[in-house]
């Protein structure tokens, strides 16, 4: 079995954006799934975003496929909360596309900086 070395946080930075995706990050890394640990929080982030963007889209599908209450302002909220699901969703899309491209471009420089194989 192989050893790794996985840095912990701070106590003062238990408390960061970042921290919560440590656990999964370690995870990801300890199990081989990613081959550093930048690339695996990367890939937690990425995980999260999805998981996030699939319930934002059950949510939006329960909105659009709702009866017109006979209340103005109902309808109105209803309505206005469709539009703004939308939008987090194309929020959210584009998070993923800028975390898949980060997680990329890391996993080229991973790459760059491994030995040659021999000819």
């Amino acid at each position: 079995m192989m050893g790794t070395i996985i840095p912990l946080r701070l106590k003062r930075y238990e408390t960061s954006t970042l921290a919560s995706f440590d656990a999964a990050a370690a995870e990801l890394l300890a199990e081989g799934r990613a081959p550093t640990l930048p690339s695996a929080q990367l890939d937690a982030i990425l995980m999260k975003l999805r998981r996030q963007r699939a319930e934002l889209l059950a949510i939006n599908a329960d909105l659009e496929t709702r009866a017109p209450s006979g209340d103005a302002r109902i309808d109105a909220i209803n309505a206005k909360l469709c539009v703004e699901a939308r939008n987090g969703l194309a929020h959210i899309d584009l998070f993923i596309q800028q975390a898949a491209s980060g997680r990329l471009n890391a996993s080229k420089l991973v790459r760059s900086f491994e030995p040659a194989s021999p000819a």
